[in-house]
């Protein structure tokens, strides 16, 4: 097992995508772990990859990439070209591979929205930033998963908010309000799912890897 790499075995089997987690900012562990539950749950095998530089996206050989959340600013100057640049990849990678699996929680949701890269946005959702308020306004909200009798209780940290979505696109609802879409196999969340008990957004995203294998993986 290499550096950054983590393989989740169950007894399933042996097929097994590789699932990348960019690492700027956000809770990254609490991601790993929602994959690994959501793994168990769908009974497959994943390996999950660290992507810190571009060499890491490709070298990876991914079904799947999860864009946590962090500060917005700080993750387009880290990630961005005067830094890692591994987020203009993933930016390529999508424009080139529109059914590419990727979960963007947060600041990832802002940035697919708004990548800023000379590009068009990568969603058609409009997302404002901290919309939901400032850090001491950050709570914790009941969210509807749509299609599901299921809810969770989510983190909603200094979260941005969608001013706009495409019809027929809210996958998640916080008093009837969407917080939550899914746009091809792009899914972009304003709160922190990780950080719930639930892992259905996980479930969905490695569903859309396994059934997009052989199609838009890198």
């Amino acid at each position: 097992m290499s550096r950054g790499e983590v393989h989740v075995l169950f007894p399933f089997p042996p097929h097994m995508p590789n699932i990348g987690i960019v690492m700027l900012q956000g809770s990254r562990e609490a991601h790993a772990q929602a994959l690994y539950q959501a793994s168990k749950l769908l009974k497959i095998n994943v390996v999950i990859k660290e992507l810190r530089t571009v060499g890491d996206l490709n070298d990876s050989d991914l079904a799947a990439v999860v864009i946590p959340g962090g500060e917005s600013t700080t993750m387009r100057k880290v990630g961005g070209h005067e830094g890692t640049k591994i987020l203009p990849e993933i930016y390529k990678i999508i424009r080139k591979k529109p059914f590419f699996p990727v979960l963007a929680t947060c600041a990832g949701a802002i940035l697919l929205a708004d990548p800023q890269d000379g590009g068009e946005p990568l969603l058609q959702a409009k997302v404002e930033r901290n919309a939901f308020g400032r850090q001491v306004d950050s709570f914790f909200g009941e969210v509807q998963v749509a299609g599901s009798n299921e809810s969770a209780n989510c983190a909603f940290i200094r979260a941005p908010r969608f001013t706009a979505v495409s019809e027929n696109s809210g996958i998640a609802f916080l008093k009837g309000e969407p917080v939550g879409i899914r746009e091809k196999n792009l899914i972009a969340l304003t709160f922190h799912p990780e950080l719930s008990e639930t892992s259905i957004f996980h479930e969905m995203l490695l569903s859309s890897a396994i059934s997009n294998t052989g199609g838009d993986q890198i």
